[in-house]
């Protein structure tokens, strides 16, 4: 399910106060890559060598989600012929199925405690039990509602709606779905807003207008501040923290990807700096969202 955006008159398919250089940890990524002709999630380093195809199904596998002990990753895939919900072992192995019924479910987002999975059926927010039990529409609005961000302390759910009619917000609810709160002020009609919780909790990160172009922005809490991380140009998204919040993975889309649908994959520092390319126009925007793997 794809959104549309219109940048200078070209219709393109269609988040900082965390400072430091990146982490001497070996951090490892979740990727999602058209190398092999479908959409494949592969577990690789930071800087996109040493790659393994975890999925290997010939389908689309997408929007892959490490679970907070690092045992287990959810993900979208339409290998049963729609997009479904599915878990897999950290090494790829225990495919099960998580939902199973008529609608589309994509883009898992884990509880801290990894007891819930808050995920997007259709154009609402939904919350389940990680074993795919008594799924709960939170959002229930007849808007788009979707890209669900769970907190670190787990007591809210970030997500992105146009429900307000001035197009795309970040909004901010309980995980009951009580008290939405819209949280940025921007009126973005193009969509893709994906917020990103900083570790710590006190920075969402998330895509907003900026420059006739689609950027990174970081929003502090306490603050109230604004501060913007990408300076690209075209289509910046889908953000992703490292554990540490020292680094950050993203995707970016230049103008003239827009007929083939793809994106490179990019990592900075947690401040915006040090931007660098790690893979070039492989990998889908629409689910493509990296993850890094836990501490």
């Amino acid at each position: 399910m794809g959104r549309f955006i219109l940048l200078p008159g070209i219709l393109v398919c269609c988040a900082a106060a965390l400072f430091g250089q990146p982490a001497a940890e070996a951090p490892k990524l979740l990727c999602v890559s058209n190398r092999a002709g479908n959409a494949e999630i592969f577990l690789m380093n930071a800087d996109g060598t040493d790659a393994v195809n975890l999925t290997k199904s010939k389908t689309e596998n997408t929007f892959p989600a490490w679970s907070r002990d690092g045992k287990t990753i959810a993900f979208t895939s339409d290998r049963d012929g729609r997009l479904q919900i599915y878990l897999m072992d950290a090494d790829g192995g225990n495919v099960r199925r998580l939902t199973d019924n008529q609608s589309t479910d994509r883009a898992p987002s884990w509880s801290p405690d990894g007891k819930r999975i808050a995920f997007c059926r259709e154009q609402e927010v939904y919350v389940m039990n990680a074993d795919g039990s008594d799924p709960k529409n939170l959002t229930d609005n007849p808007s788009f509602n979707g890209d669900p961000a769970w907190s670190p302390d787990g007591k809210r759910i970030a997500f992105a709606s146009n429900r307000s009619g001035q197009g795309f917000h970040l909004y901010v609810m309980d995980v009951d779905g009580k008290a939405p709160q819209p949280f940025s002020e921007t009126n973005n009609p193009f969509g893709y807003v994906y917020p990103a919780w900083s570790p710590d909790g006190k920075i969402i990160g998330y895509t907003d207008v900026g420059n006739n172009a689609l950027e990174i922005f970081a929003r502090d809490f306490a603050a109230g501040t604004r501060t913007q991380l990408t300076k690209l140009g075209g289509l910046n998204t889908e953000l992703s923290w490292s554990p540490t919040g020292k680094q950050a993975a993203f995707l970016h889309m230049e103008i003239g990807d827009v007929t083939d649908k793809v994106s490179s994959l990019y990592v900075m520092n947690g401040d915006g700096s040090k931007t660098k390319e790690i893979l070039k126009r492989e990998v889908p925007l629409e689910g493509g969202r990296p993850s890094w793997r836990p501490k």
